[in-house]
C-alpha cells in the first residue's frame, strides 16, 4: 500500500548524520512506493508555545501567526510521520521539543498514524537514548486520536561529524525500515 511519509528533520545541519539516516529512510520507503517529503525545521519560523491553549478553543487555531499551519496540515495528510532529531543531553534538540509542544493544536485530530523516531548522537550505546525513547512513546501515548502507533526508532550511536554514519548499521537499518513502512 503506497503511504505518505513525512519527516520532521530538526537538525541544524544540512547533510549532517540524522539528514543522512533520513535520507535512508526515505530511499527505501520510495523503492517499495511510498511517497515522502523531508521537512527542514531550520528553515521554518516556529515560536513556542503560549501554553494559552485558545488552540482548544477554536478549533487547533493556534494564536500565533508563524509555519505551524503548514506543519499541522502536513501531518494531517500523512500516514507515517518520522520525528528525525539529534540527541542534545540525552533527547531532542530545541527545535523538534518546540514543534513536539506546539502540536498540542491538533492532537485530537491527528489519527490513524504511524511514528517513527530518526536520531544519531555521540553516545556509545542505545542505554544513553533512555530518555528520548521514553518522551518518543510517551508524546505518541498524548494523541487522543484512534489508530496512532509506534513504528519504531533507528539510532546511530558514536557518530558526531557529519558523514561519520556513513557505513553504520543504522544506515542500513533505517533503509531496510523504509522499505518496510
Amino acid at each position: 500500500m503506497r503511504k505518505k511519509i513525512l519527516i520532521l528533520l530538526s537538525s541544524p545541519r544540512k547533510n549532517g548524520n540524522t539528514d543522512r539516516l533520513s535520507d535512508e529512510f526515505i530511499r527505501g520507503a520510495q523503492e517499495a512506493g511510498s511517497e515522502s517529503e523531508k521537512i527542514y525545521l531550520k528553515d521554518k519560523t516556529i515560536g513556542g508555545c503560549l501554553g494559552c491553549f485558545a488552540c482548544q478553543k477554536n478549533g487547533g487555531i493556534c494564536v500565533q501567526k508563524d509555519d505551524m499551519p503548514l506543519l499541522y496540515e502536513k501531518m494531517m495528510g500523512a500516514d507515517v510521520i518520522v520525528f528525525a532529531s539529534p540527541v542534545y543531553f540525552y533527547t531532542w534538540n530545541a527545535q523538534m521539543k518546540i514543534v513536539i509542544d506546539r502540536t498540542i493544536a491538533v492532537s485530537t485530530a491527528l489519527t490513524n498514524k504511524t511514528f517513527y523516531m530518526i536520531s544519531a548522537g555521540n553516545a556509545p550505546t542505545e542505554e544513553y537514548m533512555k530518555t528520548m525513547i521514553d518522551s518518543f512513546r510517551k508524546y505518541i501515548g498524548c494523541f487522543r486520536g484512534e489508530g496512532n502507533k509506534e513504528g519504531g526508532y533507528m539510532f546511530a550511536y558514536g557518530v558526531d561529524k557529519p558523514g561519520d554514519v556513513a557505513g553504520t548499521p543504522a544506515m542500513e537499518q533505517a533503509y531496510l525500515t523504509g522499505r518496510k513502512v
